[in-house]
């Protein structure tokens, strides 16, 4: 069954108060869940993991799925991008950092603590809808505090109830997820089905984020049993691979190898049997500079005609020194990430739809 065949139930948490029986919480949960089954957030528990940078990735390249079945006569949806984070981000990778309807998220946090839809600057590429966000959502903590006298544990599911009342409107949603504010972290996880976790070092403190995202599936269990890591992302990692000079056998060595093995190996230990993917978000600092700096994703600068080469600028021609023939790579490791992304997602779905 699709969600435009679910009947729509009573999206809100007018009802609930800190006393609300948890049967009732638990039957208002399950009510909700149907309609979230493509809710995806980024999320590691530590700073500087590449989270928004997949995140805008990931839906731009879902969107530009949808938009390729559209093109081809196929029924196409939308996909929506969410940041719960007060930097913003997601609005400079897009380009869209000063669109007239970028209120720094005031609607947002309107909508998460009264139970309306905020504000949704759409087609910032075919396909592809963003809320926006900024420095309005640092008020997410205090607003908490408050719905929590009100609504009790409910209030965690604000998040949730506002996507669902949008489900029908989207095929996917991305969350980007903040490193450190718990509330808005517990917002995201309540209202996603599935949790990609970058990370981008091996070493222990970019495994412990990953710990945090563990923790934070324990405080949300109750509120969503149907929360899921879909898999772990390697970003930032430097590509590198032995060719022997007598089998001329070509194998990969560095640090991306040992770190994928380690994460693989916790992973499995936890009894988790999500993937850390196999494609690897390569380290390229410039071009990660050029697509902020110009509101493009990777796909996008490497297809960009404005630029000029370096030899170019050097005979003092005007123009920006694109690094296209990098983005171009960075580009793959996307699309390749994307891919896998799909087909787990779509594999579950076949295998739940076969048990049930």
């Amino acid at each position: 069954m699709t969600v435009d065949e679910l009947a729509l139930p009573d999206f809100s948490l007018e009802p609930f108060t800190p006393s609300t029986p948890p049967q009732v919480l638990n039957q208002f949960v399950e009510s909700l869940r149907p309609f979230l089954t493509r809710c995806v957030a980024v999320f590691n528990g530590k700073g500087g993991q590449g989270k928004t940078s997949i995140a805008s990735h990931t839906a731009g390249l879902l969107a530009e799925g949808e938009a390729a079945k559209a093109a081809e006569g196929q029924p196409a949806g939308r996909v929506l991008l969410l940041e719960v984070d007060a930097q913003g981000n997601t609005l400079h990778d897009l380009g869209v950092k000063g669109h007239p309807l970028n209120d720094d998220g005031k609607s947002l946090a309107i909508a998460l603590q009264f139970g309306d839809l905020p504000k949704i600057i759409r087609d910032v590429r075919p396909h592809l809808d963003v809320v926006p966000s900024g420095r309005q959502l640092e008020q997410i903590p205090f607003q908490m505090v408050t719905m929590q006298s009100r609504h009790g544990q409910a209030a965690n599911l604000s998040l949730a109830v506002m996507l669902a009342k949008l489900s029908r409107e989207y095929s996917w949603i991305v969350i980007d997820c903040p490193p450190v504010t718990k509330e808005a972290q517990l917002l995201a996880l309540c209202a996603a089905r599935w949790v990609l976790a970058p990370v981008s070092t091996g070493d222990s403190s970019s495994i412990d984020g990953l710990g945090g995202v563990s923790h934070r599936f324990e405080e949300t269990a109750h509120l969503n049993p149907d929360l899921e890591l879909l898999g772990a992302v390697l970003f930032g990692f430097v590509h590198r691979y032995y060719t022997d000079r007598k089998t001329k056998e070509k194998r990969p060595v560095g640090m991306w190898v040992q770190a994928r093995e380690r994460i693989q190996a916790l992973l499995t230990e936890a009894g988790s049997d999500a993937p850390v993917f196999q494609a690897v978000i390569r380290a390229a600092e410039g071009v990660a500079v050029n697509c902020r700096d110009r509101g493009q994703l990777s796909y996008e600068i490497a297809e960009a005609s404005d630029g000029i080469k370096w030899w170019q600028k050097k005979r003092g021609e005007s123009g920006t020194v694109l690094p296209t023939e990098r983005a171009e790579e960075v580009g793959r490791d996307y699309e390749d990430l994307v891919v896998e992304i799909v087909e787990r997602v779509t594999q579950v779905e076949r295998e739940e739809a076969l048990a049930a």
